[in-house]
């Protein structure tokens, strides 16, 4: 099939990229765990629980979800769609990203999962794609989770944009009515803080994102980075586990959804700095959490408009 010279919205508006069944298991949990930083520290107890398959609240950092899913092979089968010009995977910048899970994960499962275009906007320089996967548990039929992630595309754009079936609002999945009724000038109720490891990137890959920018040298310069950079969603990961751990009294089924944008590389061996604020009244009432991520070594901001929506459970038995 002949490819179109630019974007067409009609023919992307819900194309399915992918839809498949797969499964995971407590070795797939621990090894994610381990490539966000869990257990870095091995005299840390806290951390067991995501490391240790025998321990008697053995559980899944939520942003687990974001590897069920198989992103990276969703990224790069944008070619099948009929609606796309060709164009260089290098200039295809994961932005933002959200997830929400409608129930706890277990620690293996069966999993159906389906991924399309959700939305396609015209950016001008460049095209704003959200993908969304919906993750269902085979044992019940359930949603298990939804990720939904936003992707520039530089230098698609320019397309007439009056064909897109979505608002323009509708294409900002960080939770835009939360991040417009507060500030952070307060100081942060918590501060987490984790150097990452020098081969970080190395182990969080074997979750799944084979992308070679974050392990072949080469690659990396490439996409005009000095050296591999950490994976976006591990930087996403590391954030979820600190706010898990020290705001939500390490209990992994207190996080309804997480959202953040990413905003600079992380380069393995980096230490962060996660800083998080509490709030009590949210949309409907329900209290949330507002962070950001700090990459020390480079004192620029790698993670914004970090918001994370408390379970209703977890809201109506403790206190934040």
């Amino acid at each position: 099939m002949e490819k179109p010279e630019k974007i067409i919205p009609s023919l992307c508006i819900n194309y399915q990229l992918s839809e498949n069944k797969k499964s995971y298991t407590c070795r797939d949990v621990i090894l994610y765990a381990i490539g966000v930083g869990a257990s870095q520290d091995p005299n840390d107890l806290l951390d067991l629980k995501y490391t240790y398959e025998n321990h008697e609240d053995f559980s899944v950092i939520p942003s687990f979800s974001t590897v069920i899913t198989d992103l990276f092979e969703n990224f790069m089968t944008f070619t099948k769609c009929p609606g796309f010009p060709e164009f260089n995977p290098m200039m295809l910048l994961h932005g933002e990203h959200k997830i929400i899970i409608y129930k706890p994960l277990p620690t293996e499962a069966k999993v159906y999962q389906k991924c399309k275009i959700k939305s396609v906007e015209d950016k001008r320089k460049g095209a704003l794609v959200i993908l969304l996967t919906e993750t269902f548990d085979e044992f019940d039929g359930s949603l298990l989770c939804i990720n939904e992630a936003s992707l520039f595309i530089r230098g698609l754009g320019g397309f007439d944009s009056k064909h897109s079936l979505e608002k323009p609002g509708d294409t900002q999945i960080v939770d835009q009515n939360i991040k417009t009724i507060t500030n952070l000038k307060t100081p942060p109720d918590f501060v987490y803080i984790k150097t990452t490891a020098l081969n970080e990137a190395i182990i969080y890959r074997l979750s799944g994102d084979l992308n070679p920018l974050h392990i072949d040298p080469e690659m990396a310069k490439l996409g005009g980075f000095e050296a591999p950079i950490l994976h976006g969603l591990c930087t996403f990961g590391i954030a979820t586990h600190g706010i898990v751990k020290l705001a939500c009294n390490n209990q992994p089924n207190a996080i309804y959804s997480i959202s953040a944008r990413f905003t600079s590389p992380v380069i393995p061996g980096d230490t962060l700095k996660t800083e998080i604020w509490k709030f009590q009244n949210g949309l409907e009432n329900s209290p949330f959490l507002k962070f950001k991520t700090t990459n020390m070594s480079t004192n620029k901001i790698c993670i914004e408009n970090g918001i994370a929506i408390l379970s209703s459970s977890y809201s109506q038995n403790s206190k934040i």
